[in-house]
């Protein structure tokens, strides 16, 4: 069975956005400083909640895998200057006039653990100064399990975070040697054991399939070793090898080939079988929680999105983000920040927010973003209501996406008399596939720059 499922998905797998965002980022461009300062000015004075993002770019060691927007570098006394500028930003942000309420605050990279407890203490009580935090806001972070202290650990509880992600990736000798990247079973355990100590009650655990010498065996091996962890979430990526982008990335091809789709697909139907036997619920695409989490409750009352971090809880649809590379959204508009680290202090010490590109979203946008949204979400759209929000014969509109819809095999159906669409079982592995018929930009473009779809 898991053969044919595998066969089944490698025969449909194509490449595509990951739809973090619609439109995703590679369609962000020059966009105004003045329009995004009118758009942050609006936030400011709003009831409307928030969430707060912070991008910490540091990491002591370059996976040779990564995609992430990182900085290199074992000279910890750069955390001091780029901590200075990040607080500057963050006042620029709120201009002593920040109303709006924040309720969840997330520290990303990179590795935020690159930080020392103190500078960590530092950025949090800015944020907590600068902007009207929810006493109930959600605080979470992302650690690295090699480096990660338990003097942090400490200073992250005394600071009220109750959610963290770590990266696992894989287990397995051969494959950590490919990737450049070194960590134990145990010293992941004694990460999920400080956080829970501390009082932390979400724990994600990142993985990643299509890795170079990962067999059916080792990575078996690997899901289990989560699965004794016991953590609230996962997220089984596929990995994106985009060698023309990353070039760093090369590394991998040295040490062996770079998996197939049916050798990704028979990975991913064996780990889903894995985490499913174990209790998880599989929210969707790459994402697994315990039954018994908040993400799965809120899965189960369709109050889940998908941002930049992956699948959460709705809690806000405005992220603010500073620090290099980070990407803010409301619902009119994107906008990322210099990825260039002395573009980015350029900005800030000339006091102008430092974006250096975005996307402004017209009605088409956001009607497209809706359907999308929803089908990596909920697996299924209710055309009729959509209709009605965005003011639009939405059966009428999407006529031709609904035709094409047809062609994708069995990957999703269209009922017209419940004005819905709904992807199968299949279709939910392969649900980037379905959104991508309707995505305008694809028309024109084309799916080869993106990652695999599984």
């Amino acid at each position: 069975m898991h053969a044919d499922l595998a066969s089944c998905i490698a025969a449909h797998a194509s490449r595509g956005p990951r739809y973090t965002s619609y439109p995703p980022a590679t369609e962000f461009g020059p966009l105004s400083v003045d329009r995004i300062t009118r758009e942050v000015a609006a936030i400011r004075t709003s009831s409307l909640p928030i969430s707060l993002y912070a991008h910490i770019p540091f990491c002591r060691s370059l996976c040779a895998y990564c995609g992430c927007n990182v900085i290199p570098t074992r000279d910890a006394s750069r955390a001091d200057a780029y901590l200075d500028y990040l607080v500057t930003e963050l006042a620029l942000v709120a201009r002593g006039e920040m109303t709006a309420p924040v309720v969840e605050i997330a520290l990303g990279g990179g590795s935020p653990n690159f930080l020392s407890p103190t500078q960590l203490q530092t950025l949090v009580t800015a944020m907590d100064r600068l902007f009207t935090v929810h006493p109930d806001a959600r605080r979470s972070i992302e650690l690295d399990p090699r480096s990660t202290t338990a003097a942090q650990m400490e200073t992250l509880g005394a600071l009220r975070f109750t959610s963290i992600s770590l990266g696992v990736q894989d287990f397995a000798a051969p494959v950590q040697d490919a990737i450049r990247r070194h960590q134990t079973v145990p010293q992941t355990k004694w990460l999920v054991d400080r956080a829970r100590d501390v009082g932390m009650t979400d724990i994600n655990i990142d993985m990643v399939y299509g890795l170079p010498l990962q067999t059916e065996s080792s990575f078996a091996a690997t899901v289990d070793a989560v699965i004794e962890l016991a953590p609230d979430r996962v997220a089984l990526f596929g990995y994106a090898h985009l060698p023309d982008k990353l070039p760093h990335q090369r590394i991998v091809e040295r040490a062996g080939r770079v998996l197939d789709a049916y050798e990704r697909a028979t990975l991913l139907v064996r780990a889903i079988a894995r985490f499913e036997a174990a209790g998880y619920v599989h929210i969707g695409l790459d994402h697994f929680a315990r039954a018994d989490s908040t993400l799965a409750a809120a899965a189960r009352q369709h109050r889940i999105t998908r941002t930049f971090q992956g699948y959460v809880e709705r809690r806000a649809d405005t992220i603010l983000g500073v620090g290099v590379s980070a990407i803010s959204s409301t619902p009119q508009a994107y906008w990322q920040n210099h990825g260039d680290l002395a573009h980015w202090q350029a900005d800030i010490a000339a006091t102008r927010l430092p974006v250096a590109r975005g996307y402004a979203l017209d009605a088409d946008d956001c009607a497209r973003r809706e359907v999308i949204s929803r089908l990596m979400c909920d697996g299924e759209v209710d055309l009729s209501a959509l209709g009605e929000t965005h003011g639009i014969d939405a059966e009428m509109y999407f006529a031709r996406e609904l035709r094409d819809l047809g062609e994708l095999d069995g990957l999703a159906s269209w009922d017209g008399d419940l004005h819905r669409i709904e992807t199968s079982s299949l279709g939910k592995l392969l649900v980037r596939n379905v959104c991508m018929v309707f995505d305008r930009y694809l028309r024109d473009r084309g799916p080869a720059r993106f990652s695999p779809t599984i």
